[in-house]
């Protein structure tokens, strides 16, 4: 891993407020105009996305969302590709939720009995106030200082592929970093809405959460699910190894993430196998995995898979 992914790693994975976002993008502009590209702003409202490339002549972008969530107590289990663990996953998830507001519904309580305010009524009051409680610590909370796998290890994925891709294919590929994915898939939203024509019918492959797990699965948009021509060239470029897997996600598929934006797209993410393949440890301080493996063979795979694509011309 080259010396820019390293200090993003060491140094950058907090990107939460606007300042810590705007020292990351001066950062990796700086860094990248060392290695030849004049990466762009793309300011929308409140979305600042890192454009890399020429959008216009580029046919395969790759993109990743930049921005940090905020930590919570209770990890975002995700299992993307089976149904039932989908919808026990995300019960497992809104208990969690339930019992804070359970909690906070007690210590609401309690001040209001401490100062004689409460009379019974308070009770419905306080459930309401303990649940934009919680809903706004999750969107705007205290940002997570552990964020190895979720995004830096898709920002990372990125950097590492636009500094080794050579210079006479880096006219066919765009590397894009989204802003505020974790506020709703807001900065992909702003990408698509004003460069709509410039990328219609063009492929898209998503990096989110990419260095826990040695389970790498692409999840496919429904508009490609079955092109068999897009799916062998994914496979051809990213190689599975001894340690590391390469799935087509073919069956149910559910990966939440800016993919979702984008007619053509897959969306990329590493997986553990267990009952399920499933993905763990995000938006808590447990986020500490960096598999440098998954980032390699990865990296690797966008510089063949464009290296494909100019010679197919």
């Amino acid at each position: 891993m080259n010396e820019t992914s390293r200090r993003i790693l060491d140094q950058f994975q907090v990107r939460k407020t606007k300042k810590q976002k705007e020292e990351f993008r001066k950062y990796i502009i700086h860094k990248l105009n060392q290695y030849g590209y004049c990466p762009t702003v793309q300011n929308k409202g409140i979305n600042n996305n890192i454009i890399i490339g020429n959008i216009e002549k580029a046919k395969i972008f790759f993109t990743a969302h930049y921005d940090t969530q905020a930590v919570l107590p209770f990890p975002n289990l995700i299992v993307p590709n089976n149904l039932f663990g989908l919808i026990l996953s995300q019960l497992a998830i809104i208990i969690c939720v339930l019992i804070l507001i359970f909690l906070m519904n007690i210590v609401l309580i309690q001040l209001l009995i401490w100062t004689d305010l409460f009379n019974g009524f308070e009770l419905n009051i306080a459930s309401s106030i303990s649940w934009i409680i919680i809903m706004m610590w999750m969107l705007f909370g205290k940002a997570n200082k552990h964020t190895a796998n979720d995004n830096t290890s898709g920002v990372i994925t990125i950097i590492e592929s636009a500094i080794k891709l050579p210079e006479d294919l880096r006219d066919d590929v765009c590397f894009v970093l989204f802003d505020n994915e974790e506020l709703g898939l807001l900065g992909s939203a702003a990408f698509v809405k004003e460069y709509k024509e410039s990328i219609k019918n063009k492929l898209i492959i998503n990096f989110d959460c990419v260095s826990d797990g040695n389970e790498i699965f692409f999840f496919p948009t429904k508009q490609i699910k079955n092109d068999q021509s897009k799916h062998e060239s994914i496979i051809n470029a990213f190689t599975s190894t001894n340690y590391i897997n390469i799935h087509i996600n073919k069956g149910f598929g559910f990966y939440p993430s800016d993919n979702f934006n984008f007619k053509y797209a897959y969306g990329v993410c590493s997986l553990k196998k267990g009952l399920f393949y499933y993905l763990d440890r995000i938006h808590t301080s447990k986020d500490i995995i960096f598999n440098e493996e998954n980032i390699e063979l990865l990296s690797d795979g966008v510089c063949k898979l464009v290296k494909t694509i100019h010679t197919s011309r």
